[in-house]
């Protein structure tokens, strides 16, 4: 299952919670990177070696470098007076005493990287305490994204991002590393990656079956770990209670969004002008062509924007 077959569901769901068993005939998978799922399936475990796989994968770690045990954390960092929460997927402790942060992202937002910034600031911050010396541990952050952060690199689907001075890691304590699993599935399709053998490509290939639902290769089903992945990630396996609190997350997010167009709409009339009103319509319109490259369905963006096919269409 995909996102737009996800967010489908979801909109079903929230007409009737019963329609739950009609997918779980339709798609023999959850989608894996809904919240939910993604932590009910990588924190759930109690040794957590499919989120230590994962981790090694996806950050490049292998021999002493690589993560052995990992201990997990409350996902939250409260705000400070008027400072906003911090509210990470996943976040632990590796038996080196490296914090590591891993953050699904499901659709483009232009305040993303700020976000991440956020983060990892929060989580620096919340490392040194009184009496303490200034010596941070090894913070690793993994954002694992459904859509294209860097799409002036074509051919590469894995990006470490460090501060750079003149040509050297300024701070290699901090890693960030973002993965774009659907540029990777499009690399896959025209055969740029059929000799990449990298535990990330290989990990990558395994969501692949899941999300577009195909049948498992061999090389993935000799594999163990990937074996035990699909087993859990089963559209079957997962109690209605969860999907019916991701529906009530989806409208509550699409009420604060139609909130906010209506205060812009409001606020503009106010002041007797119509930039606000331009604005507003600029932003829903960013968000009808950010679900539609998502492949949402059309007449869903349309209940949902009040824009006609029509408009939608032409973005």
């Amino acid at each position: 299952m995909d996102c737009s077959q996800h967010y489908k569901m979801l909109k079903d769901m929230e007409k009737d919670p019963k329609n739950l068993a009609k997918y779980q005939k339709m798609y023999k998978y959850a989608y894996l990177l809904s919240d939910g799922v993604f932590k009910i399936v990588f924190t759930e475990e109690k040794s957590h070696s499919l989120l230590i796989s994962l981790l090694n994968a996806m950050l490049d770690l292998h021999g002493g470098d690589a993560i052995g045990e990992i201990s997990l954390e409350m996902q939250e960092f409260p705000g400070i007076f008027n400072k906003k929460n911090c509210i990470v997927d996943i976040i632990g402790t590796t038996n080196a005493g490296e914090k590591v942060l891993v953050e699904i992202q499901q659709q483009k937002d232009k305040f993303f990287k700020d976000r991440v910034e956020y983060y990892v600031s929060r989580v620096i911050e919340n490392q040194v305490h009184k009496s303490e010396k200034f010596e941070l541990p090894h913070i690793y952050f993994l954002g694992l994204l459904d859509f294209e952060l860097f799409p002036e690199e074509e051919h590469e689907y894995i990006h470490h991002v460090d501060e750079m001075c003149h040509g050297k890691k300024f701070f290699p304590k901090v890693q960030k590393v973002f993965v774009e699993i659907e540029k990777f599935f499009k690399l896959e399709k025209l055969g740029f990656t059929k000799d990449d053998e990298s535990d990330a490509a290989q990990w990558l290939r395994a969501i692949r079956v899941v999300i577009k639902e195909e049948p498992a290769p061999e090389k993935i089903m000799q594999n163990e770990t990937f074996r035990r992945l699909l087993e859990s990630v089963k559209l079957i396996n997962f109690a209605e209670e969860l999907f019916n609190c991701e529906v009530k997350k989806m409208t509550d997010v699409m009420a604060e969004r139609e909130n906010a167009f209506a205060e812009g709409r409001a606020e503009g009339f106010a002041e007797g002008a119509s930039t606000e009103r331009t604005k507003a319509d600029k932003e829903k319109r960013e968000m009808a062509k950010s679900l539609k490259e998502q492949n949402v369905d059309v007449s869903i963006i349309a209940k949902s924007t009040g824009f006609s096919e029509e408009e939608i269409l032409s973005l």
